[in-house]
């Protein structure tokens, strides 16, 4: 239940508060990926990882790393990989892995062009062209 409490959040911009809703999700059922994701996206608060802190960006892939160790999702290895463009690669700060080979790992598991666009979308910002 907070899980959904927490995607009408997102939806509505209430970043705060969704984040606080998926928390509680994971607390109540560490073992469900999708929470884990979910925290990750509204840690960035509908802004590109550029301009997020730098404590935001840990903490997303913290909770991204945690996502693919208990379900290997595609989308979870593409933001991964969005993130390590946007933050890291923009910022020249080299990190292993890199975007490069995160995307890979995630077109190895199956992402589509129309799961990397609605991504985009519900993170709220324009998709690169890198990606």
């Amino acid at each position: 239940m907070n899980c959904s409490i927490g995607v009408c959040y997102l939806k509505l911009k209430m970043y705060d508060k969704a984040l606080a809703a998926f928390e509680k999700a994971i607390e109540d059922n560490f073992e469900d990926a999708e929470p884990y994701y979910m925290a990750a996206i509204a840690l960035l608060q509908g802004k590109k990882a550029f301009v997020a802190p730098r404590a935001a960006i840990d903490k997303a892939l913290e909770y991204l790393n945690a996502a693919c160790e208990i379900q290997p999702k595609a989308v979870y290895y593409y933001f991964q990989a969005y993130i390590k463009q946007d933050y890291f690669d923009r910022k020249y700060l080299n990190t292993t892995p890199n975007y490069k080979e995160l995307l890979q790992q995630s077109a190895d598991l199956g992402m589509t062009e129309e799961a990397a666009d609605s991504f985009f979308s519900i993170l709220g910002v324009p998709r690169p062209e890198c990606l």
